[in-house]
């Protein structure tokens, strides 16, 4: 194992497994905590990471915007 290389354990969290991600894995990620991380599986059966691509919720969007002009879109109704 070279000096880049450390091993990291996997521990039992609820019914999760968790283990540490390392300050300067997180920074070459380019992430912080509470990000999303996703792993890839290749071809050659090895494992990428990479910061995952959060993909807007419209659901909860226009959830959102309703409650937030609720009172507003009555109005509109009524008139």
């Amino acid at each position: 194992m070279d000096k880049s290389t450390k091993s990291y354990k996997i521990r039992k969290s609820g019914n999760s497994d968790v283990t540490t991600i390392p300050q300067e894995v997180k920074e070459q990620l380019g992430v912080t905590t509470g990000d999303s991380i996703q792993y890839i599986l290749l071809p050659d059966g090895s494992i990428k990471i990479e910061k995952a691509t959060e993909v807007a919720d419209i659901d909860s969007i226009v959830d959102s915007v309703m409650t937030q002009y609720e009172e507003a879109i009555k109005d509109l109704v009524d008139l």
